[in-house]
């Protein structure tokens, strides 16, 4: 018995090489499929995602420039944190503005929350905020020579909540004359605009 195992050793070894060789094979093949479908499922998911984020991005455009002419605005932006859970810096994506009306989003890029600290909290803090007196009102200097220098005579800014977090961003609408609407008339327009907006707003990571 021992003489014929012997004989037959190498068969043997040969066969029980190739039933390894095959395992590894096709366990390799499975794991090569199972990638290729999840790699396939991902650029799904990011082709609904995108179509989602770009939907999305349109519906708050549209909702700015209502806020836009309803007010009499000259300039609507959304000044949003992030990254969302540890807010560390302020950014201006939708803007909209009248022409000839110089732009906020160019000066408002990763801008450190370090730096506007007390206006950052300010933000945090109203859940709307009627701005008549620019010097008085803010007290940040740093944000108050922003908005000022952008010919900015007062302004609205209405906060911005989700189902997740407190604060996901504040509208701005800016006035570079004398505002006409009224701080009630300002209330009920910005609420509407915000339940419309913030939980269809794209993170700023998305961009």
């Amino acid at each position: 018995m021992w003489d014929v195992i012997m004989d037959n050793l190498p068969n043997i070894i040969t066969a029980l090489g190739t039933i390894i060789l095959g395992w590894f094979t096709y366990n390799q093949y499975r794991k090569n499929k199972m990638t290729d479908l999840e790699i396939e499922r991902i650029k799904k998911q990011d082709k609904i995602d995108n179509k989602r984020r770009s939907d999305n991005s349109t519906l708050v455009f549209g909702e700015l420039w209502n806020l836009l002419y309803e007010l009499n605005a000259d300039r609507v932006y959304i000044v949003q944190p992030h990254p969302l859970g540890r807010e560390e810096m302020l950014t201006v994506y939708f803007e909209v503005k009248r022409k000839g009306v110089e732009p906020m989003k160019p000066h408002i890029q990763n801008l450190k929350i370090s730096e506007v600290a007390n206006f950052a909290s300010q933000l945090v803090k109203n859940l709307f905020w009627y701005i008549n007196d620019i010097d008085n009102q803010v007290e940040d200097r740093y944000a108050n020579s922003i908005i000022s220098s952008c010919g900015c005579q007062g302004a609205i800014i209405k906060r911005l909540s989700d189902n997740k977090h407190d604060w996901v961003g504040s509208i701005f609408c800016e006035f570079t004359k004398p505002m006409e609407v009224d701080e009630e008339e300002a209330r009920i327009v910005l609420h509407q605009a915000a339940t419309n907006i913030q939980y269809i707003l794209p993170e700023i990571r998305d961009f």
